[in-house]
């Protein structure tokens, strides 16, 4: 099988390099590399995300699969008052994820973790997750529970994917567990769902 930065430990040779990232009026440079899911560039589905979250309401948010941390190097910046919790299963993408969320100090904690471990004694308001569709469908539809479980009561999952990943599936999936399902997005082929914890 291919490697992919769904990876534990990425293989293939680190080469870092550095991105500019503009977004939600954010702007800022973040160190990438090899292994780690959309070195290059912000990819659009995470960019969807970051632009329509809303965490005004809320402590705590945890970025379920946070790669090299671009979602809270940028919210953290959004939303001051919000508590960051980084969880990702790539080793490299979380060592990245510290560097370029640094600026946050004690407002962040990092983990390696494929999903959120049963002893993480937190709890969150909001869960935000770009599902790593690479991983198949019972990786996913196990981090959707996984979120259930990490969220507090009347806390928020945001999940973004696109149509032809399964975002009708995923609406569907989400309905079984949650008590309430929004659809917050609709464009170009990309859904963002928003399911509340009851």
């Amino acid at each position: 099988m291919t490697e992919h930065y769904y990876t534990s430990q990425p293989s293939v040779t680190s080469d870092e390099r550095v991105i500019s990232v503009a977004v939600r009026g954010v702007e800022t440079t973040l160190v990438t590399d090899r292994g780690v899911f959309s070195k290059g560039s912000l990819d659009d589905a995470t960019r969807r995300l970051i632009e329509q979250v809303d965490l005004s309401h809320g402590e705590t948010a945890l970025d379920l699969g946070t790669g090299y941390g671009v979602v809270a190097a940028v919210l953290g910046r959004v939303f001051p008052n919000i508590a960051w919790t980084l969880i990702d299963i790539n080793e490299r993408a979380v060592s990245l994820a510290v560097r370029n969320t640094a600026y946050l100090g004690p407002r962040v904690k990092a983990m390696v973790s494929d999903g959120v471990p049963t002893s993480l004694d937190d709890s969150f308001d909001h869960v935000l997750l770009n599902p790593p569709i690479r991983a198949g469908k019972q990786v996913v539809y196990r981090l959707y529970d996984d979120a259930w479980r990490a969220l507090r009561r009347h806390g928020s999952l945001w999940v973004v994917l696109q149509k032809k990943h399964g975002a009708p599936s995923t609406e569907a999936r989400l309905a079984e567990t949650f008590e309430d399902v929004q659809t917050v997005y609709k464009k170009s082929g990309y859904f963002i769902f928003r399911a509340n914890k009851g």
